[in-house]
């Protein structure tokens, strides 16, 4: 598989159990409001999907964004130590990636509205451990006020997987 390809999905063609559950709290919490805040997160509330999730700050209205809590299975997919670290640091060793990572979450910052993704990975980068993703990323912030974290949640399917059953 040495193709990329990803594609923006509406959060109605989500089919992964995980990032399903994910949105379902997200929008738990919303309720009527454009989108809920930080403060408002209970982990506990979604323990059972902690390991895929992803707590990303938004750092001068989406120029970079700095990864605060990086699920277990988020970790281990990229092989890359990212909590406390921002985008910007990890550009220069995968520019593609990090490219496409920074306009999906900039978007999301920018618009104040949900993304989600899927597709396939391809070769390209030697960190990435996954063959198949779907993703949703989620804007959160005060009421009324600009995005100021995203909230993320992926499901993976490994290399190994994929490779394996060819």
């Amino acid at each position: 598989m040495g193709i990329t390809s990803i594609e923006r999905i509406t959060l109605d063609e989500l089919e992964s159990p995980v990032v399903k559950l994910g949105a379902k709290y997200w929008q738990s919490l919303r309720g009527t409001k454009r989108f809920p805040s930080r403060r408002e997160l209970r982990p506990r509330e979604f323990a059972s999907i902690l390991r895929n999730t992803l707590l990303v700050r938004v750092i001068d209205g989406g120029a970079d964004f700095e990864f605060r809590i990086v699920g277990e299975e988020q970790a281990r997919t990229y092989a890359l130590p990212f909590a406390g670290k921002r985008i910007s640091e990890f550009a220069p060793s995968d520019v593609a990636y990090c490219y496409a990572l920074k306009g999906l979450f900039g978007h999301v910052a920018e618009h104040g509205e949900p993304v989600a993704v899927r597709g396939t990975m391809g070769n390209a980068s030697a960190n990435v451990q996954f063959a198949y993703c779907e993703s949703l990323f989620l804007p959160l912030g005060e009421s009324g006020g600009a995005v100021d974290h995203l909230l993320g949640f992926s499901a993976y399917v490994p290399r190994a997987v994929v490779n394996n059953a060819k």
